[in-house]
């Protein structure tokens, strides 16, 4: 019998191995090897562990440019363990059921009613859903999010709305919900091209404001954060919440959402009206953004959703206002870029924290069949 400690340790080098190829997708046993910093024996005794168990499979890969055969790759089976992952929008409702490794093995979409409710929306989740079995479930909301609770979401209209139970009740299933700037900024970092990224930070423009912040690729408790509702002009334009001057409010991002692309356009063929707009956007979005960065200091900015459109006409507007609102310190190492996976970021993201849970699940899993087999 092996010891105790072993059998942890043989316990953690194969969730390790199994996160490696859901993350970067199929390597050789070379490759794992060199990443995992295990020997050959160690590594082929995980693969066959793990190949057993219907997790992962080994197949023809790429060619090596040598004489010979292609080396063999180590891959994930998708259908061995399965996410869904649902988009809540002012219109419609987006599902992704995604494969472990990231293969998205189908997606869905259904238009919802403006201001349905949420007991109106996990039923028509719950009808995507029907004939799917899928290993966990995770619902982005825009909005701020607590634990299950929707606290409040210009863009749906909800207040202090426990979607969560609304969700369970209409699927049976427990869910899991994030705000969608959250799933995002996961998506970007897990997916796109933000890894690496310590502390990022994402902004996304729906029908309101929101922004996500994650610190090493995971959510903090708190990152659900209303970058719409900062005022920016005291005594200025009333704002759907009640405040007067909010970024929203000033902006007028309920219809700036619909008409960003024509505005755009218009703002870079000389349209002194839209490029007033533009710029005004720009920098009341900048003064927002300074009192963000100064609470979370972050290493990166990404701007999704159409505020990615407003960044690229208004860059240096949003930059100047910045600079105007933060200290240089904050600035020095800050970078302000696009988002790399578009509208698929939210959907990616959720998708991926509900791996993270599903991948403690079963090292859990494991460790109560280890402490089982030493009785």
């Amino acid at each position: 019998m092996a010891r105790p400690a072993t059998e942890e340790l043989r316990r953690r080098n194969r969730s390790a191995l199994l996160d490696r190829l859901h993350r970067r997708g199929p390597q050789t046993r070379a490759e794992l090897t060199e990443a995992l910093g295990l020997n050959r024996s160690t590594i082929g005794a995980l693969a066959s562990d793990l190949s057993e168990s219907g997790h992962i499979q080994e197949t023809t890969g790429r060619p090596t440019g040598a004489a010979g055969r292609p080396s063999t790759l180590v891959e994930c089976v998708p259908e061995a363990a399965t996410v869904a992952a649902v988009e809540v929008r002012w219109k419609r409702l987006r599902l992704a059921v995604v494969g472990l490794g990231g293969t998205v093995l189908r997606r869905d979409e259904v238009p919802i009613a403006p201001g349905a409710d949420g007991a109106a929306v996990a039923k028509a989740a719950a009808a995507l859903l029907a004939d799917a079995e899928v290993s966990d479930a995770i619902a982005a909301v825009p909005g701020l999010v607590d634990g299950g609770t929707v606290a409040q979401s210009s863009e749906l209209g909800w207040a202090d709305r426990d979607f969560g139970a609304d969700l369970e009740s209409a699927t049976g299933r427990v869910w899991r919900v994030v705000d969608v700037a959250t799933a995002a900024a996961v998506g970007e970092w897990s997916r796109g091209d933000a890894h690496g990224v310590a502390n990022l930070l994402y902004l996304h423009g729906g029908h309101g404001l929101t922004a996500g912040w994650v610190v090493d690729g995971r959510p903090r408790r708190g990152s659900s954060i209303m970058l719409g509702h900062i005022v920016v002009n005291p005594g200025g334009q009333r704002c759907r919440c009640g405040l007067s001057g909010c970024v929203e409010a000033e902006m007028g991002t309920f219809d700036f959402s619909e008409t960003i692309d024509e505005t755009t356009i218009a703002a870079r063929l000389g349209d002194t009206a839209a490029r007033e707009m533009v710029r005004r956007s720009g920098e009341f979005l900048g003064l927002a953004l300074g009192a963000v960065v100064t609470a979370t200091n972050p290493d990166e900015i990404l701007f999704g959703g159409w505020l990615r459109e407003l960044y690229l006409s208004s860059a240096a507007a949003v930059r100047s206002s910045l600079a105007e609102a933060t200290l240089p310190q904050l600035r020095a190492r800050l970078r302000l870029r696009t988002a790399a996976l578009g509208a698929q970021g939210p959907l990616t993201g959720a998708a991926e924290i509900g791996f993270e849970a599903l991948m403690e699940r079963m090292r859990l899993m494991w460790l109560a069949r280890q402490d089982s087999n030493l009785e």
